[in-house]
């Protein structure tokens, strides 16, 4: 699709920039492709919550948040099956068992939600989600659906490049300064600039700017929940490794399940607890047991 492959260097310049105008430019990119009153980006906390540094409804900016997501709602339909959601195919059933946001005396007629997805070796883990949603029925097909998981692929790839030049520039010796959370108070500087706005028009882009410092302050949280990840440096398959390794199994139990010899098992098993710093089994279990 032409708008993703214009989109592909845009969205890669604005990640540099700050994650806010990333997500800003991501929402831009799906007005071009469909309509759009509402749109979100949340990424998963952990097994059962999920912040959204990104919420956007009719022209506002809602609060960015962390949530718990049930079992019975969309987020944990999209983490199971690990593909997207279309409200046409369950007459938006799963669309309204979510949290509402923004204006809501309202509700969503349509609703195609993509999975963020991180590839691992022979594995797909759902990272977060985003979302394009319309107060219209009938304004998405599944060639919106092919869209938005090209343009959630697209997230996930700019994402892992401004991760990496955060990274390299860690490396030589020049790390992004972190800011201070200052989440309340933002919120209630963009209330009052909002109440503000009504008389003096002129405040827009006042208010704007709080909304993407809203937004940058979810984003160091989230860093911050990283860091507190015993496996944040894991990959997809060694996290699947740590789980295994702190259950019950054999090392043969294990690489029945794994499909590999016993022999590869104790190699990547030994590599993995000296990664961790673990001391053994033992201590991968100890990890996991505090990180929960």
């Amino acid at each position: 699709m032409q708008i993703l492959q214009d989109a592909d260097t845009q969205l890669f310049a604005a990640a540099r920039v700050s994650p806010y105008l990333l997500y800003h430019k991501a929402r831009t990119v799906a007005e071009e492709a469909a309509p759009v009153d509402s749109f979100y980006i949340g990424f998963r906390q952990g097994e059962s919550a999920i912040v959204y540094p990104y919420n956007w409804d009719g022209h506002e900016y809602d609060d960015p948040n962390v949530n718990t997501f049930s079992p019975e709602g969309v987020t944990a339909w999209i983490v199971k099956n690990k593909k997207t959601y279309w409200s046409k195919t369950d007459q938006a059933l799963l669309l309204h068992r979510g949290r509402a946001f923004g204006d809501s005396s309202r509700r969503s007629r349509e609703g195609v939600i993509a999975p963020l997805l991180e590839f691992g070796k022979g594995n797909r883990r759902v990272i977060g989600v985003v979302a394009m949603l319309s107060y219209t029925e009938g304004v998405y097909d599944e060639s919106t659906c092919r869209f938005l998981e090209g343009l959630a692929e697209l997230l996930v790839t700019a994402l892992a490049r401004q991760r990496e030049d955060a990274e390299r520039r860690v490396r030589f010796g020049t790390p992004t300064p972190a800011e201070p959370a200052v989440t309340q108070t933002l919120r209630r500087l963009r209330r009052q600039a909002e109440e503000l706005r009504g008389r003096f028009p002129e405040l827009a882009p006042l208010c704007q700017t709080i909304a993407q410092a809203q937004t940058e302050t979810v984003e160091l949280l989230i860093a911050q929940a990283a860091q507190a990840d015993p496996l944040a440096g894991l990959t997809v398959r060694e996290r699947e490794i740590a789980q295994l390794l702190a259950g019950p199994l054999t090392y043969r139990e294990l690489g029945e399940e794994l499909g590999i010899s016993e022999k590869t098992v104790k190699t990547h098993a030994a590599n993995l607890i000296k990664k961790l710093d673990a001391g053994g089994r033992s201590g991968v279990r100890q990890l996991l047991l505090g990180s929960r």
